[in-house]
């Protein structure tokens, strides 16, 4: 028997011999998929004021929250007859902790416009805030 022949003939027994007290070969990368782990719940952060003002032909939205750092970002909406809400800007949160304070400016014309924040969680919860009536033609007045 050549040396190629005894070569072919153990490599032949090992991939087809399997003694009945073997056990199985364990595969790398073989099994059921990993189970997602939920996202960790997070309270959404707590709108201590919001304030709007008309100052240098801009309006100026100014708002604080408690629980900073739950707070990923902030979508002000805006409309022009407080039902119908548009997204007008997004500012996102920082981690710092407990008390964060954000503004958000614009240019101000002579239409009445309403506004709100949606507060949206690290987490993915979200929360509006109240809304408020910004009218430049009355604080030019």
């Amino acid at each position: 028997m050549t040396k190629f022949t005894a070569f072919v003939l153990i490599v032949a027994l090992r991939i087809f011999y399997q003694p009945s007290n073997a056990q199985p070969a364990i595969v790398p990368f073989a099994g059921p998929a990993p189970v997602p782990v939920p996202a960790l719940y997070l309270p959404p952060a707590k709108l201590i004021s919001f304030n709007a003002s008309v100052s240098n032909n801009r309006i100026f939205l100014q708002w604080q929250v408690g629980d900073n750092e739950t707070a990923d970002q902030f979508e002000i909406e805006k409309s022009t007859d407080g039902k119908n809400f548009v997204m007008t800007a997004l500012v996102f949160g920082t981690d710092k902790p407990e008390t964060g304070n954000y503004w958000f400016y614009e240019k101000a014309n002579t239409k009445k416009f309403y506004y709100r924040i949606k507060m949206i969680t690290k987490s993915r919860k979200a929360e509006y805030s109240t809304v408020v009536e910004v009218n430049p033609a009355a604080a030019n007045a």
